[in-house]
């Protein structure tokens, strides 16, 4: 869970719903809050891409970008967007109390869909970053979110719409082209990408995956790190953090036993995968999220 998501806005805001912490949701979270009329706020990066709408009341926004502030005036389906990576530092002030619905989408899914639709990393694409947005597709797929969240609804609903709003935000608000006719060593990657995900919790070898994408495994290597720019055991280890990290945050299986089903040999190396991915043990991590729970 990022630094974002555990951050309390104090007077500034009140967090009304966190779909993480009520109702379990871990492919995004979605925040309602009850903002002040006037406040600052400064938090620090986060791996999540941020999408905020505003569902009612007025308010101007600044925001700082290095030594500038830049300014936007909002209202009802105005929309903001943070890219991971980017510090927020945010000041606003209106007449009246706004109410705001905040989508986080992992990183680690913008990136995915960067690479199997348009075969490049989302950093050469552009991570979506504004101010201020007026898109009514945007701001209807949020607003459905935030009541479907507010509804309990089952986290599929939420997996759904995440794969469409990663497409959406790299599409509509990123450098991105149209999705163009995939060439045949991209076409073999994503096979590779899609055969890892769904056999992640198997002892899988490169000669395993490169099969998968029908190719050698010294071809496939190099294919495969020019597309993504890591090594097929290295994508590997992050398919499996990431399940593993939804695992601890459901919290129904122990640290053993996620390091089983998430195909890690033993829970040591579980335990040095997951800290160099996400910068602590899996037990802190849990615990963490238990407490922000709480």
């Amino acid at each position: 869970m990022s630094e974002a998501l555990t951050f309390d806005p104090g007077a500034a805001a009140r967090v009304r719903l966190c779909s993480r912490r009520d109702n379990g949701w871990s492919a995004l979270c979605v925040r309602l809050l009850d903002n002040a009329e006037e406040a600052q706020l400064d938090l620090p990066p986060a791996p999540d891409q941020t999408i905020v709408l505003v569902s009612a009341g007025t308010t101007t926004v600044e925001s700082r970008h290095g030594a500038r502030w830049r300014r936007a005036d909002y209202g009802p389906g105005s929309i903001g967007l943070t890219a991971p990576g980017h510090p927020t530092h945010i000041r606003w002030r209106g007449t009246d109390r706004t109410f705001t619905t905040h989508v986080h989408l992992p990183g680690t899914l913008i990136d995915r869909t960067a690479l199997e639709l348009w075969g490049k990393d989302a950093t050469r694409l552009g991570r979506p970053d504004a101010l201020s947005v007026e898109d009514p597709v945007l701001a209807s797929v949020t607003e459905a979110l935030g009541e479907a969240a507010l509804a309990g609804v089952d986290e599929l609903y939420a997996e759904s719409a995440a794969t469409f709003l990663a497409v959406h935000l790299l599409t509509r608000h990123a450098a991105a082209p149209p999705p163009r006719e995939p060439g045949r060593d991209e076409l073999r990657t994503r096979r590779a990408v899609q055969f890892i995900r769904d056999n992640h919790h198997l002892p899988l070898s490169l000669a395993d995956i490169a099969a998968a994408a029908d190719l050698s495994p010294f071809h496939f290597l190099r294919i495969f790190k020019t597309a993504t720019g890591e090594t097929p055991y290295r994508y590997l280890t992050h398919v499996r953090v990431e399940r593993a990290r939804r695992h601890l945050e459901r919290g129904d299986l122990s640290v053993t036993e996620i390091a089983q089903v998430c195909g890690f040999a033993t829970p040591s190396r579980f335990a040095s995968a997951f800290r160099a991915q996400i910068g602590q043990s899996p037990s802190a991590y849990r615990a963490k999220v238990r407490d922000t729970a709480q």
